[in-house]
């Protein structure tokens, strides 16, 4: 190196002195002078061996001459943000172990400046860095592909021998989500089952157009609802080659470390500027629609911490301290296939999470599901006995006719019909008042009001009064017979005596439903 560079003892010295080199025709001296700006900058932030040094050096190349090709000040936030979250070592052999190349690796390749990549300083402090790392690194030099780094265990901090222990709670949320005629059982599963056997063929075929727009474009798919998680449709047309290789990757390695490689490389996009988010809860679904035996279906990974502390609480289950989703989710997977209910039905298993999180949104008043009423499909009972499946068809038109009835009452926008009651069941109809208190109904297909109220009063005081419940204040036991004149008798005593808001409400079916029902 030049003395005079040598003696320059600041980065914006060095940086005077390559801008002067290379207006006087220096382009030897401005080399020199960029590498010492570099390594002086690199003290300045905190790097002290040879290893870091050269990794922050990089780093600062990078960001040069992307600045260069933008025509503005280019910052890599993202890999900043790795530097000083995992060390410079760790960070760059973490970047290098990746099975695609660093869009860092590509502009300091194209720019003539491979030597200053990560890979080229692995290769040069081999020991500072992992085996695997150094031969990564050497192979992507070479232009072969890297090896494959061994999978760190998702469960690594998870003691698998744990007891599996189901508290009263817990069972009571299975049983409640084994009635084969709630919406879970009846709509959402045979649906999602069908879209994920579809993915699996179409994937191990080549065929990646329809996962391509369901996994990437789709709001609601049948494994997840997306919300407002989606990218702009454009994005992802105009980086749909981008988008398919990745899915690609997610196909050929479902694994929590791949997970966590597809997300840092959004975020570098969205670093890049080509996409205005890093959609966590897409990547998060495409990993779980593609690999339904590894993960559940509760995609947004705030709503899996939610319930993470539910399945501690009363299942034991341990969570893992990472936070990475796919950790967790794998985690939470192989601790239900422990508890041993759901048998060799993953898609069962993978929604079970959602229902609880469904129950527990209910003891909130947060539930997700808009207000409003989706009969039930006559599909859903065919499977029942017939004498049964009559009883069912028979509460859903009465279902039917107490919503209509009771949003006429209170208005639009406050009847529920299925409500999450938070100890494991569902309310037929649910009203929210504007001071957030809520009444309940209960349904029942009985040939007196005596039987309705006997039929139905358990599963009140249950859904209203157990821990979690909904805590309403009135109840109503709901069916078609009139109300004769003892029950009325005890249910005026119940309400004077024992202070428990209990009524009968009436709905009366037009004549011409009983062949609807046949």
């Amino acid at each position: 190196m030049d003395e005079r560079i040598k003696r320059l003892t600041t980065p914006e010295l060095a940086r005077t002195f390559a801008k002067n080199a290379r207006e006087r025709g220096h382009p030897e001296l401005e080399i020199q002078a960029l590498a010492h700006a570099r390594t002086l900058q690199g003290i300045q932030a905190g790097y002290t061996t040879p290893a870091e040094l050269a990794i922050a050096s990089a780093l600062y190349a990078y960001e040069e001459e992307q600045s260069r090709i933008k025509g503005r000040t280019f910052r890599a936030n993202r890999t900043r943000q790795m530097l000083a979250k995992r060390g410079a070592l760790g960070a760059a052999e973490r970047m290098v172990l990746s099975p695609q190349p660093s869009v860092g690796y590509e502009v300091l390749q194209e720019a003539g400046l491979q030597d200053l990549s990560f890979e080229a300083i692995i290769v040069q402090f081999p020991g500072e860095f992992s085996e695997i790392a150094v031969q990564a690194a050497q192979a992507r030099l070479d232009g072969r592909p890297p090896p494959i780094p061994p999978k760190p265990s998702a469960d690594c901090d998870v003691d698998a021998s744990a007891p599996v222990v189901l508290d009263s709670e817990a069972r009571e949320f299975l049983a409640g989500f084994n009635d084969p005629s709630i919406w879970f059982q009846a709509n959402w599963l045979p649906r999602y089952r069908t879209t994920t056997q579809a993915i699996a063929r179409d994937l191990a075929e080549g065929r990646l157009d329809e996962p391509f727009d369901l996994l990437w474009k789709s709001i609601h798919n049948d494994i997840s609802n997306a919300g407002r998680g989606v990218l702009k449709y454009d994005t992802v047309d105009a980086m749909r080659d981008e988008f398919l290789q990745v899915l690609r990757e997610i196909h050929e390695d479902g694994s929590p470390a791949n997970f966590e490689f597809i997300v840092e490389r959004f975020e570098t996009w969205k670093t890049e500027g080509r996409t205005d988010k890093v959609p966590h809860l897409l990547i998060a679904r495409a990993f779980a629609g593609v690999h339904p035996q590894r993960y559940h279906t509760t995609v947004d990974a705030s709503s899996q911490d939610r319930i993470l502390d539910w399945f501690a609480q009363h299942t034991g289950h341990q969570v893992p301290r990472s936070t990475n989703w796919a950790v967790r989710a794998q985690a939470l997977v192989k601790h239900l296939d422990r508890v041993d209910v759901f048998g060799r039905d993953i898609h069962a298993r993978n929604i079970f999470p959602w229902f609880v999180l469904d129950q527990l949104r209910g003891r909130a008043a947060t539930t997700n599901g808009p207000p409003g009423h989706s009969p039930r499909p006559a599909s859903a009972f065919a499977d029942l006995p017939a004498a049964q499946r009559l009883l069912e068809l028979r509460h859903n038109l009465v279902q039917n006719a107490l919503f209509a009835q009771l949003e006429e009452e209170f208005g639009a926008g406050t009847v529920w019909t299925e409500y999450p009651t938070g100890t494991g069941g569902f309310a037929d109809a649910y009203v929210r008042h504007a001071d957030q208190s809520c009444t309940l109904y209960e349904i029942k297909i009985a040939d007196t009001a005596t039987q309705v109220v006997r039929q139905a009063m358990g599963q009140l005081l249950e859904y209203s009064f157990r821990a979690g419940g909904l805590e309403p204040v009135q109840l109503f036991a709901v069916g078609e017979p009139a109300l004769d004149e003892a029950t009325r008798r005890f249910l005026e005593r119940m309400r004077a005596d024992f202070n428990l808001e209990i009524d009968y409400l009436q709905v009366e079916l037009p004549d011409d439903t009983s062949a609807l029902v046949n």
